[in-house]
């Protein structure tokens, strides 16, 4: 019997170690974008540019899928973030933990939105936060949005012109 319970809390040990290397390993992938990033690049024509930040702990094992109008434009991981040209307009920003599969973006439970009316020349900076059931939105300011991207991982790029 003693060796029977030795056992069990043995396997248990194990299990919990297998869990928590899993939960590490999942969390450890990058942030992919794929659209065209644009950050440090100049500004074209009749285009504002997007920034959304990922914070570097709150919410960092979970990774996020960020469209633009139905467009995914990458997934982001903790303590990055993604860039990319919009046209002037109004646009809806998004992002959802689920498999999109021609879906309306907003229409999951968990997924958040945000609109923007894109001014030609404009910088909007828009970080995420984690909140129960999803993320939150949240417009930054210029300068402070320009001092949250400094030292940022910039995702992969799984885009081609």
């Amino acid at each position: 019997m003693a060796i029977f319970v030795i056992l069990n809390f043995l396997n248990m040990k194990n299990s919990i170690f297998i869990a928590i290397t899993c939960v590490i390993l999942a969390s450890c992938g990058s942030t992919r974008q794929f659209t065209k990033f644009t950050d440090g690049q100049p500004l074209e024509f009749g285009m504002a540019r997007v920034y959304v930040i990922k914070p570097s702990f709150a919410g960092a094992a979970v990774k996020v899928a960020i469209f633009c109008d139905d467009t995914l434009i990458g997934n982001a991981k903790n303590g990055s973030y993604l860039a990319w040209d919009v046209t002037v307009g109004e646009h809806t920003i998004g992002n959802t933990q689920f498999v999109h599969a021609g879906n309306t973006l907003g229409s999951g439970s968990g997924e958040d939105l945000i609109r923007i009316n894109a001014k030609e020349g404009a910088t909007y900076y828009i970080k995420i936060s984690p909140r129960l059931g999803g993320m939150d939105f949240k417009l930054l300011s210029k300068e402070e949005g320009a001092r949250k991207i400094k030292g940022r991982k910039k995702p992969k790029q799984n885009y081609v012109e």
